[in-house]
C-alpha cells in the first residue's frame, strides 16, 4: 500500500501570527475578520460577540503558501 501525502497550497494565518496584518502605507489592517450583516438578529449577534470575545470564534485567513508578504515574514524569522 502506497500513500501520498501532498503538502497544501494555502497555510493558515491566525490573529497573533506575524503575517496577519497588512501594512500599507497610512494604515495596518488585518487580513480577515468577521462581519455580522445588519439583518442579523440581535440575539444572533450577541452570541457571535461573546463568542469571539471568549476566543471561541476567531477569523482565520487562508492566504497562498507562496504569498510574498508571508515568504517576508518566514525570512525574517530565520535572520
Amino acid at each position: 500500500m502506497t500513500i501520498t501525502i501532498n503538502q497544501s497550497p494555502w497555510v493558515a494565518i491566525r490573529p497573533g501570527d506575524p503575517s496577519y496584518q497588512l501594512a500599507g502605507d497610512v494604515a495596518v489592517t488585518n487580513r480577515a475578520f468577521i462581519e455580522i450583516v445588519d439583518c442579523c438578529p440581535r440575539s444572533y449577534a450577541e452570541i457571535i460577540a461573546k463568542a469571539i470575545e471568549q476566543g471561541w470564534i476567531q477569523a482565520v485567513a487562508a492566504v497562498p503558501r507562496n504569498d510574498p508578504t508571508l515568504m517576508w515574514d518566514l525570512l525574517r524569522k530565520k535572520t
